[in-house]
């Protein structure tokens, strides 16, 4: 699947967006659309379930604020391997909720109680697949009446830095914004053997110098699942967020990439890197470390998005 072929998957797409209404799942399949609601002091639950376009379903959780909407909304598409959708609870969610952005957050294709086959990162059309996985979200998300269907947008965290310009480049409907953190714009390959030679893969430091590093990237050459097409396609506004730190991706060539991109083609990227963050964009994090503080990351991304959605904050 590339870009070239997104007007005729649109036809595609639209029809499964179709049998969110009209409830074309077979006999066996699990209920489509949203669950009764469980309301909270704080936020409002719902799950909800929807058809891929390949036909797999998906399974996640809408999380609302307590005032009736439409809100703005956000789906959350995180890395690799086999999450299942965040819980309200030890999140960042209640900080979205708070500021009025309902979040989809759910399980990925494989896990949990999503169905499909989890992870062939390597087979061509994965990536597109879960952009597709998506591309359904948003559509479940515009049946919604506590969801404003003008101010769909998606969240992505490192693997999502390919999934989600996919989804926004194949879209047959609009997304208001973007948000990537720590997302590779780099081919699938360069991600791998940056991994390996700072030993991120293994979350032992390899000790070679960056120079070391850039010049075995520059021999060995991009391969593998390429996100450029996409960015190049896709028309939502971004926000990019990389750790100086990152020993995961190469950002310095992700960031070139998207410069060229926005440059060339007038992108509305906007890009911010935390210079003492590390993939997790933990502030100070080490090596493979997930928890800690996360300076400014979350003021970044509402000092960004909110105005666009038209949100005080």
């Amino acid at each position: 699947m590339t870009p070239t072929v997104r007007s005729s998957r649109a036809i595609e797409v639209m029809l499964a967006i179709a049998c969110l209404t009209t409830g074309c799942a077979t006999p066996n399949s699990p209920p489509l659309g949203f669950a009764p609601e469980r309301r909270f002091d704080d936020h409002r639950e719902v799950d909800v379930r929807w058809r891929s376009l390949d036909g797999t379903v998906l399974a996640g959780t809408l999380y609302l604020p307590t005032a009736s909407g439409p809100h703005p909304a956000v789906v959350f598409q995180f890395g690799s391997p086999r999450w299942t959708r965040a819980p309200w609870a030890g999140t960042a969610i209640p900080m979205w909720v708070g500021r009025g952005v309902a979040v989809l957050s759910f399980d990925r294709r494989g896990v949990g109680e999503s169905g499909g086959h989890c992870c062939p990162i390597h087979d061509p059309d994965y990536f597109p697949l879960l952009a597709h996985d998506l591309i359904g979200a948003l559509a479940a998300l515009g049946t919604n009446p506590d969801v404003d269907p003008g101010r769909r947008g998606l969240f992505g965290f490192s693997q999502g830095g390919w999934v989600v310009p996919a989804a926004a480049a194949m879209a047959p409907l609009d997304i208001a914004f973007t948000i990537i953190g720590s997302g590779p714009a780099v081919t699938i390959g360069e991600e791998e053997l940056y991994s390996q030679l700072t030993g991120d893969d293994q979350c032992v430091p390899t000790g070679l110098s960056d120079a070391e590093i850039e010049s075995r990237l520059a021999a060995a050459g991009p391969s593998g699942f390429d996100p450029a097409p996409y960015l190049e396609e896709m028309r939502a506004p971004g926000l990019w967020l990389f750790g100086g730190r990152d020993t995961s991706i190469p950002v310095t060539r992700s960031v070139a990439n998207l410069e060229r991109l926005r440059d060339r083609l007038h992108k509305d990227f906007t890009i911010v890197e935390f210079p003492n963050a590390n993939h997790e964009l933990v502030d100070g994090g080490a090596m493979c470390q997930s928890d800690g503080p996360r300076t400014g990351v979350l003021e970044a991304v509402f000092d960004w998005l909110l105005p666009r959605v038209g949100l005080s904050g």
